[in-house]
């Protein structure tokens, strides 16, 4: 199901490519790629708005529970003094806790540079939940910033093209080229379509069976740089 959901995606963006052209499908292709780096670097702006209002936050973090996965592994690790614990230690804690990506890495991180220690949190628990919820909004924050900003950009490039009666179409190879284009923005959609599925599997673990399942599925959500480029906190 998640594969063939994949592959229309695909499809469909390799369809409107060849039916665009070339030049329209680059320009189209680029639209995205800006406005996906300018969602990036607008999310602390946005997720303010969430972490400002102290009921929503606290909400979410009750919700999120992130001490479990501290306790599922190790519970006397829970109230324990984050940068007390060993790196080594921490790892493997990480590791046999299966956090779903890039959850452990941001926690790593966050402890490591002592991320939250001017708002008194110390407590290795504290961290897990903390992190947890700050990339979930970070996500969240940058995905309708991704949506707003590709529609209206979208929708200034197709009054250019209105305007212009269309866009020149190239000679020779339009077509393979356009297709290509095409792909690669797909693959692009694909991949930020995916940034859902940390947040997804914090709240239903057990979805990681259709991923596990899934030879698309798997490869998007477990090579996906984009979850590495989204804030820790």
């Amino acid at each position: 199901m998640v594969d063939l959901a994949i592959l229309v995606i695909l499809a469909l963006c390799v369809l409107a490519g060849y039916y665009r052209g070339t030049i329209y499908a680059a320009i189209n292709f680029g639209v995205t790629v800006f406005a996906l780096l300018l969602a990036l670097l607008l999310i602390p702006t946005a997720s303010s708005v969430i972490k400002n209002s102290d009921r929503l936050y606290k909400g979410m973090l009750y919700y999120f529970e992130g001490y479990e996965y501290v306790s599922s592994t190790n519970v006397e690790q829970v109230h324990a003094v984050a940068a007390d614990v060993p790196a080594e230690e921490l790892n493997d804690l990480i590791e046999r806790a299966e956090m779903p990506i890039p959850m452990g890495s941001a926690v790593q991180k966050n402890i490591r540079r002592l991320a939250y220690a001017e708002k008194g949190i110390s407590t290795l628990g504290d961290y897990f939940n903390q992190t947890i919820v700050d990339v979930v909004i970070n996500i969240l924050s940058m995905l309708v910033l991704f949506v707003i900003l590709r529609i209206l950009m979208g929708w200034i490039l197709r009054t250019f093209d209105v305007s212009l009666e269309g866009f020149p179409v190239m000679n020779r190879y339009d077509g393979v080229f356009s297709c290509g284009i095409g792909f690669l923005h797909g693959v692009l959609f694909v991949y930020t379509l995916f940034l859902l599925v940390p947040v997804l599997l914090t709240v239903v673990p057990r979805l990681e069976t259709f991923l596990n399942d899934s030879l698309f599925g798997g490869f998007f959500y477990h090579v996906n740089p984009l979850l590495y480029l989204v804030p820790t906190t």
